[in-house]
């Protein structure tokens, strides 16, 4: 049998070459993937022709001390992640091969971004992770935008209150001796890194797009840092800075043990990055001019230029970040599935939970396009793109008592698809291809969702075989890194597969034109009430 077979080869845990094992044999290596999300991380078993064998979830909750803050604690990521782990594993085994872990060439991991921890010289976290969505660091992202240094060049609308540097801006002004405190600086995506395999890395991936780090030209901007009062913010980042599939360790034996597999301890730990973003190698968004939509509790649409471009409303091009060599072009929605699971939280305690959303869904199915004149501003925890406004918030206007929480939830799904059509016509500024789109995540199980998007944004929805994308981008990595292909576009054509295509209809898309009108209208009208209103400085219970 496999397992035999290359404990043969590795008398020692995951001491192989690679290059021993015969070619023929190469499918049967299997790839252990992590995916730290907003509501949960996630843990998949794929093999090398991209098919998921074993997965498994685990929730963990985030806090909302006060409006736009959003915090996790890593404890909790920590228990979740191992559970998910010895769930992923027991299931496998129990399936496919009680001795499936020795096929198992690899781990690669992805998480949220810009979702900042704060370690101090133990390796202990000084506070709650301030989760990617968290925009409490607005007024700081304002004044460094304002300062214009050539680094903010890839946000040209705005610097994000999301970013490492407007938050490591707010913890120094508001908490100094937590950052005083502070002996590094990383992402979700470098801690979980750190758990597993003892290393302390930075990746390129988050650093380029989140950090103001460019490896083409400057390095570090820390004339920048200095000039906000913040010369020592390099001093508190881990020097070394990993690529997506490098190798940063073996797995370490208490983490073997924990999960249940002691055999795993010293396998390879291949970096990653951002989720959305590993999610594209997923998609097989791997070429110049391809286009990747990644739904979840927020949106992220990219795509990859063989050129540095810079639109206003878009960020970007940043090159290397995930594919070598390519520059990558990004935009988001900061709340699209958060959006839909408030609305569910709040306003559907009379359906079961594990079927509420298929409900909802089918209720909103029977409303027709415009959801009765209601229109929702999908703003809820700022905008992303294309204004960078983490002012802004949520709006939902033209109810009347004829509306229906039908009505409502189509409204909100509306919303969120307005948005999504808007960026897109930004995209094809870049001469990026917006005649199709790959899209994964959450929203791809709702076929009602996903006919809206096709039919909003006017072009045909591929979902892929496997939604879980940037799972799939992790094996690619790990793939990739331990050999098997030669690089990431050999390893995406092999490991991504079409599921269904949802074609646009005509009719529909012609009735959407007057209320996207109508949502774009919203913003523009309501910028100036909303940039007036005062924080709310608690939330009541």
């Amino acid at each position: 049998m496999v397992s035999s077979y290359l404990q043969e080869l590795n008398p020692k845990p995951y001491s192989c070459d690679l290059d021993m094992i015969k070619p023929d044999r190469m499918s049967e290596l299997l790839f252990l993937t992590i995916d730290g999300g907003t509501e949960s991380v996630r843990v998949g078993l794929f093999d090398a022709y991209g098919t998921l064998l074993a997965t498994a979830a685990q929730p963990y909750p985030t806090y909302f001390p006060q409006p736009g803050w959003a915090e996790q604690d890593p404890d909790e990521w920590w228990h979740a992640l191992l559970t998910a782990m010895r769930v992923c594993i027991a299931n496998a085994k129990t399936r496919i091969d009680p001795f499936v872990t020795k096929r198992i060439a690899g781990i690669c991991l992805d998480a949220t971004t810009c979702t900042l921890v704060a370690l101090d010289s133990t390796g202990a976290h000084l506070r709650p992770a301030l989760l990617w969505m968290d925009v409490r660091a607005a007024d700081q992202a304002q004044r460094i935008f304002e300062t214009h240094h050539p680094a903010l060049v890839y946000s040209p609308s705005g610097l994000a209150a999301e970013w490492m540097l407007p938050k490591a801006l707010w913890l120094h002004e508001h908490e100094p001796e937590v950052y005083a405190r502070t002996t590094h600086l990383i992402e979700y995506t470098d801690w979980i890194a750190h758990k597993l395999c003892g290393t302390l890395a930075l990746n390129l991936n988050t650093i380029t797009q989140r950090w103001l780090y460019n490896g083409r030209s400057w390095q570090w901007p820390t004339d920048l840092f200095a000039s906000m009062g913040l010369p020592d913010l390099t001093s508190k980042f881990p020097s070394q800075i990993a690529a997506p599939g490098q190798r940063l360790g073996g797995l370490l034996l208490a983490v073997a043990q924990a999960i249940g597999a002691p055999e795993l301890a010293n396998i390879p730990v291949f970096e990653g990055g951002g989720d959305a973003f590993i999610g594209l190698l997923g998609l097989n968004v791997v070429r110049p001019g391809s286009i990747g939509l990644i739904t979840g509790s927020s949106n992220v649409l990219g795509g990859f230029f063989d050129r540095s471009i810079q639109v206003p409303g878009l960020l970007g091009g940043f090159p290397d970040a995930v594919v070598p060599g390519l520059w990558l072009m990004e935009a988001g929605q900061a709340s699209t599935g958060s959006i839909l699971a408030w609305f569910k939280r709040n306003f559907a305690l009379d359906l079961p939970d594990d079927s509420a959303y298929h409900t909802l869904d089918q209720q909103a199915a029977h409303i027709e396009m415009g959801a009765g004149g209601v229109i929702t501003l999908d703003h809820f925890q700022g905008n992303r793109t294309p204004y960078t406004d983490s002012h802004s918030r949520g709006a939902l206007w033209g109810l009347s008592l004829a509306s229906t929480r039908a009505h409502v939830f189509r409204a909100l799904m509306e919303g969120i698809v307005y948005g999504t059509r808007q960026i897109l016509e930004l995209l094809q500024q870049t001469g990026g291809s917006t005649t199709s789109i790959s899209a994964c995540g959450g929203a791809t199980h709702s076929p009602v969702f996903m006919q809206l998007y096709a039919d909003i944004c006017g072009v045909p929805i591929a979902v892929m075989q496997v939604p879980e994308a940037p799972l799939l981008g992790g094996a690619m990595l790990a793939a990739v890194g331990a050999g098997v292909y030669a690089d990431l576009p050999t390893a995406a054509q092999a490991m991504t597969h079409v599921a269904k295509v949802y074609q646009p209809d005509a009719a529909q898309h012609a009735q959407s034109h007057f209320y996207y009108e109508q949502y774009k209208h919203t913003y523009s009208s309501l910028r100036a009430l909303m940039h007036r209103q005062p924080p709310v400085k608690s939330l009541p219970n």
